[in-house]
């Protein structure tokens, strides 16, 4: 299996309107990664801008990493869970469930990226947040896929143990390794610099695989919720771009609401009928936003017919509005299902408010291109190929 490869993100991020400051696992739209080191304990805020790292490892390692499902005994605990690992490590995690008769592993961490490890080893650096202890970016073995870090971590000592993933880091209780993995750490960071590259190739940094100052201060300053040049894997015959995402800026909860996704065929074959697009992260969890006929793996939204290199095709399917106490921002991501290969990456992002009517004073109103009144501005990405 691979990991769904991402070639262009968010379009159209949007704020909670009258939002009174981060709350722990839910981003702000529009900060950067360094805006986060003293304002939350969770890494949860750069999640969106971290899978595009795993999916740009994905085009340098493909197969390196590969995803696990919550559930059958597997539980995320907390939203910050990059459920990858690589392969073997995925199999002896799951046997050691297996063998638990029914004992629940509660996974705080797993696969961890360049830009989580920033903001953890920046916590501890500042004495924030209660981390004990914590690896310098590009130094985490959790930056490699062979780490995890287990609530309940008591309990699996010796069922982990036994399944090659060893409890060996004097002062981190809740943290595991499997030696047996691969060592792919820099990865992360080469990838993170070939996305910021990407972005700014007026202020390119060395794409090294060092964790240096000047990656460090790219990093601070680079988006939370994903650059708008997302990863590429280029080279396979498949490639797309994101041409806009038409979806309300903010919806009333208990609304159904259409979202419109458009995207151009910029590689060297054709897209079949049937192509689909399917949600990103089919890791069992449903989401918060789907409606009857939201796009998943089991009901996707299909291509009638195919589209040449060149052409563009618009998906477009129902999302629902979930009850809220207050205004929330949720972000979902979907990817291009052209047979077995997933190209491509979309970001949603709305933000839901309480009430009839969008109490909070929240505007869902003007016309911001595309589908009509009160949707999100078009982001118009071409993706670029970087001569290496």
């Amino acid at each position: 299996m691979r990991i769904p490869l991402l070639i262009s993100l968010v379009a159209g991020t949007v704020a909670a309107c009258g939002d009174a400051g981060p709350d722990l696992g839910q981003a702000t739209a529009a900060s950067t990664v360094g805006d986060h080191e003293t304002t939350t304990c969770s890494t949860s805020v750069v999640l969106e801008l971290s899978r595009q790292i795993a999916a740009e490892v994905g085009c340098l390692n493909p197969g390196q990493l590969v995803p696990f499902p919550e559930g059958n005994g597997v539980v995320f605990a907390g939203a910050a869970v990059l459920p990858y690992a690589s392969e073997a490590g995925r199999a002896d995690l799951l046997d050691a469930v297996a063998a638990g008769g029914g004992l629940e592993l509660q996974l705080t961490s797993a696969y961890r990226t360049v830009a989580q490890q920033y903001l953890l080893y920046r916590w501890y650096q500042l004495g924030r947040c209660g981390i004990p202890v914590a690896a310098a970016p590009g130094s985490s073995n959790h930056e490699s896929g062979r780490a995890i870090d287990v609530a309940n971590w008591d309990a699996w000592v010796g069922l982990l143990g036994d399944h090659g993933w060893a409890h060996d880091v004097p002062g981190d209780d809740v943290h595991f390794d499997h030696a047996a993995s691969p060592d792919l750490r820099g990865t992360d960071v080469l990838a993170f610099q070939r996305l910021w590259n990407r972005n700014h190739p007026e202020l390119p940094i060395d794409e090294d695989s060092q964790y240096g100052p000047m990656t460090a201060m790219a990093l601070a300053a680079a988006p939370a919720e994903g650059f708008v040049q997302g990863p590429s894997c280029p080279g396979a015959g498949l490639d797309v771009a994101v041409v806009g995402v038409d979806a309300p800026r903010t919806v009333v909860a208990g609304q159904v609401f259409t979202v419109a996704v458009t995207v151009r065929n910029i590689g060297v074959i054709a897209w079949p009928a049937g192509a689909a697009l399917v949600t990103a992260e089919p890791i069992g969890r449903a989401s918060p936003l789907a409606a009857a006929s939201w796009p998943r793996p089991d009901q996707a939204a299909a291509l009638d017919a195919g589209v040449a290199p060149g052409a563009t095709a618009t998906f477009a399917f129902d999302a629902w509005a979930p009850a809220v106490d207050t205004a929330t921002e949720y972000a979902e991501a979907f990817t291009l299902a052209v047979g077995t290969d997933h190209v491509g990456a979309v970001a949603l992002v709305v933000t839901v408010t309480p009430g009839v009517g969008g109490g909070d004073g929240c505007s869902t109103g003007g016309r911001r291109g595309g589908l009509g009144g009160g949707l999100i501005a078009l982001a118009l990405v071409a993706a670029r190929r970087r001569r290496r």
